[in-house]
């Protein structure tokens, strides 16, 4: 991978949305459903920041109908979201080395 790959729009940040990628890192994929009920955000509004994080390259959708989320084999009823590579690599280096 390509040092050029690794470059996503950090600036572009909020911080509800360095707080939906952190604990995407620590717990794995999601959901809006949770994650709004998790950090008391309303769920649209959650809905609208995840699309923002996946269309600017940090997160991805999970594809299939079944998934292994949180260590549970679940059905695909919600959209899940996990890190992109390039952010799961740069969150590894910035919370490892607090």
């Amino acid at each position: 991978m390509k040092a050029k790959d690794l470059k996503l729009p950090w600036e572009k940040l909020e911080d509800k949305d360095w707080e939906i990628l952190k604990d995407l890192y620590k717990d794995g994929a999601d959901c809006a459903k949770f994650i709004s009920r998790r950090f008391k955000i309303d769920l649209k509004e959650v809905m609208e920041r995840l699309k923002k994080l996946e269309k600017l390259g940090f997160l991805k959708r999970i594809e299939g109908r079944f998934a292994i989320i949180r260590g549970k084999y679940k059905h695909m009823n919600h959209t899940y979201y996990e890190l992109s590579r390039p952010a799961k690599l740069y969150l590894r280096k910035k919370l490892n080395s607090v």
